[in-house]
This record gives C-alpha cells, structure tokens and sequence, in this order.
C-alpha cells in the first residue's frame, strides 16, 4: 500500500480539530452551566436564601410603613415599595380578608395567592401605622439575571476552551513546520547526513518524507560521482603511468633513428619494428581509454537489441576465439552443449566483451595449463564460464581493469551478468545471457 493511499487530507484533520474542539467546548458549556444551576439552586435559588431574604425585607417593610405613615386606607403607598426593585411578592390580610396584593411584576396566576394556599413559613405580624394588625405573607424573588448569567459564563468558557483546543491543534502543526524549517536550514548549509524527521501522514508528512527522499537520491548521486571521480582520477593515474614506459621507448627509438645512430640496415629495422610496437601498445592503451568513457559516459546511450540464434553466435565468436589461442601456443578445452533458443544482443557490444576476454587471456593466461570454455542453458540462460590459471609473470605486469569493467557493464545493459573470481592461481569468469524462446517453439509449447 503506498504512502498516498493510506495518507490523511491536512484540511480534514483540520475539519477534525474544529469539530472535536466544539465537542469539547459544547460539554464544558453543558457541564458549567448545569454545575451553576446546581450552585445557584443551593445559594440565591434556595430555601434557605429566601428565607434569609424575605427576614431583610419585612425588616425594610416595616420601615417604610413607618415612615410613610402606610395605614389601611392608603395602603396602596405599598405600590411604591414593591416596584423599586425589592425583588417581592407581598399580600396582606385583615381579619383573614386580602386588602392588598403587590403589583403583578411576575405575572402570577390571578387568585393563584389566598389565604389558604399562602405558605405558612413566609408569614409575618405587620402592624400598620393606624394600629391595624395584618397577616403578611412575603415572597421573595431573585429574578432571572443569575440564570442569564450562568449561561453568558458558560458561553465565555465554551469559547474559551473551543479556542484553547484549536488553538493546541494549530500550534502543533506550526511547530512542525517550524521544525521543518530548521531542518530544511540545515539541509541549505551542506549537512545532508540530518534526517528529516517524518511526523504524521498527512501532507506536511508527506512533504517531510519528500525531502527526506530528496535528500538521500542526493546523497546516492553525490556517492556515485565522488567514486566515478575517483575511478577516474585512478584511472588517469594509471593510464598517465602506463603510458609513460611505452612512449619513453618510443621517444628514445625514434630520437636514435632521427640521429642516424644505427651500425646496420638490421638495427634500422630492429630500431622500427620496436618502434611501430611501442606506437601498437600506446595505440591499445589509447583504444581502452577511449572504451572506458564510451560505456562509462553520462551521454552513452544504451546499444538496440536484436534477437540473435543463441547457438549459432556463441558457437562463431568462441570458435575465432579458441582458433586464435591456439594459433598463440595455448591449449583450448571446449565443452560446448547446444542452445534452443535466442538472446537480445547488440553483437558490436559483445563482440567487444570477448575481444577483451580474450586480450585478457593473452596477457595473463599461463600457456603451461589449459583454457577451460564451457557453455551450458541453465534456468533460462545461456552461461558461458571461462576458466584458466594465471602467469607467474602477472604481476608484472599492471592492469587498470579497464577491459573487465567494461565487459560488465555491457553485459549489464544486455540483462545478463559478468562475474570474476580468482582463487589460488585459479581465474574464473561466468558470462550469462537470459535466453527467448523462437517463436515456432513458443507455439508448439
């Protein structure tokens, strides 16, 4: 599964944020607001709040009856003092008969209030300014500004929360992006060992896996280019080396040569023919240098593959290839076991990778044991395995590689493989080829 696939949209964890901080938010409000209803029933809703209430306004009742002279005949004065905020509900009763009712400020039920529905425990003795004495039943009301209240605070705190929580969820996301930031900074000032840190699977996680990705290609093709700069400095080196011996004798024949400094026509034509060899070797050096860069350039483009009988070729190119050893004095064993099929081969390409082999097997092959060419099909492949013991004279001989680093990148771009080993005196090369089947066999399977 990849990465998008199973990735989360940044604008819906966004819309997940909103709607679980207005989750919360909603419960802080029901919560508070039923706490608050529950405090304000315990403290100005309560019982024990009226009470102590209704006691401090009898008190503020009976000074102003006796300040205002409030007898029974004006008994409506009492109007005055219900309606100036006192937060009351008063009824007065005289020889059990109602001779006043306070304003309707709540709209109670009319009749709702008699003296055999007034609660006992709200009843006070008044006695008016005429001497009459009166049964007043007292109620006091705390009205509906705390109930409106507990809810303008609870709407402040939802908020409150519904903002701290977005506010949580929005300041992670700004710490990661300050973070990548930082990281990116340090990526800016060449340190492309930092990893970048990868948190979450949204599109700020995928940026953050997309320039940790960068970073390593980066990294892959700096590695690749340092060890392409090294091979090739090794190989200036070597080649600048090789070079030096074989122009040196060349300089030092010709220079004899152009002073006339030879007895006979003998040593003309020994002073000659070492010169044209000196000139054959740089010329080889020179062909293997240009080879290199051929397959090893960034601009090379891969050779077209033709399909080509399996046997046939392998049978032509090996054939030339044992016919030419043997003509230098080495003894050739061939195990050739016939092949069905085709290979995809460019056969400029391979003949070039057995022109080394077999430039190689001149150089480093002792002539004292046999060269073993076996050819076998194996698993869909055609393998053709080279085997021969090295010259004691070898390590006198410098070698660049250059000729095996070659065959196996060819052999790469032709699908197959080119593997050397050398073990006890023992030099080994196994060349494969995925083999295709022709076409009439592929109907008769």
């Amino acid at each position: 599964m990849s990465r998008r696939t199973i990735s989360s949209s940044l604008s819906l964890q966004f819309f997940c944020g909103v709607l679980l901080s207005l989750l919360i938010a909603t419960i802080t409000f029901i919560t508070f607001f039923i706490l608050s209803n529950q405090l304000l029933d315990y403290t100005v809703y309560g019982d024990a709040f009226m009470r102590k209430m209704n006691d401090k306004k009898i008190v503020s009742l009976k000074d102003y009856i006796d300040e205002r002279s409030v007898t029974k005949k004006n008994i409506n004065q009492l109007n005055v003092w219900c309606s100036r905020g006192e937060h009351v509900y008063l009824t007065l009763y005289v020889d059990d008969k109602l001779i006043y009712e306070s304003a309707d400020v709540v709209n109670w039920e009319e009749d709702r209030y008699r003296l055999e529905t007034e609660d006992s425990l709200s009843e006070y003795p008044l006695i008016l300014s005429d001497g009459v004495s009166a049964r007043a039943f007292l109620y006091y009301y705390s009205g509906d500004a705390y109930y409106y209240w507990s809810i303008v605070i609870s709407s402040i705190l939802a908020f409150v929360v519904f903002s701290l929580c977005f506010i949580s969820f929005v300041h992670h996301k700004l710490k990661y992006i300050k973070q990548l930031k930082e990281e990116l900074d340090i990526l800016a000032g060449g340190d492309l060992n930092h990893p970048i840190k990868v948190i979450g699977q949204d599109e700020l996680g995928e940026l953050a896996f997309g320039i940790n990705q960068m970073r390593l290609y980066i990294l892959n093709h700096q590695a690749v280019e340092d060890k392409i700069r090294s091979s090739n400095s090794k190989l200036v080196t070597a080649m600048s080396h090789d070079l030096r011996t074989p122009l040196t004798s060349l300089l030092a024949y010709l220079e004899l040569l152009d002073r006339g400094k030879y007895i006979n026509e003998d040593q003309l034509k020994h002073f000659t023919k070492q010169s044209l060899s000196q000139a054959m070797r740089i010329k080889s050096m020179v062909d293997q240098l240009f080879e290199y860069f051929l397959i090893y350039s960034s601009e090379w483009e891969e050779p077209d593959l033709e399909p080509t009988d399996a046997d046939g070729m392998f049978q032509q190119i090996l054939g030339e290839c044992s016919f030419s050893l043997e003509s230098q004095n080495y003894c050739v064993i061939s195990e050739f076991e016939p092949l069905e099929g085709q290979v995809a081969v460019n056969l400029e390409m391979i003949r070039r990778v057995f022109d080394n082999l077999y430039s190689n097997l001149l150089k480093y092959a002792d002539k004292s044991s046999s060269i073993k060419l076996q050819l076998k099909a194996e698993q869909g492949h055609a393998i053709l395995t080279v085997t021969n013991v090295v010259s004691p004279k070898r390590s006198e001989r410098e070698s660049t590689n250059i000729g095996l680093d070659t065959c196996r990148r060819i052999m790469q771009h032709h699908n197959g493989s080119f593997e050397v080993s050398e073990k006890n005196q023992l030099f080994q090369v196994i060349l494969t080829l995925p083999l295709v089947l022709k076409q009439n066999e592929i109907l008769k399977n």
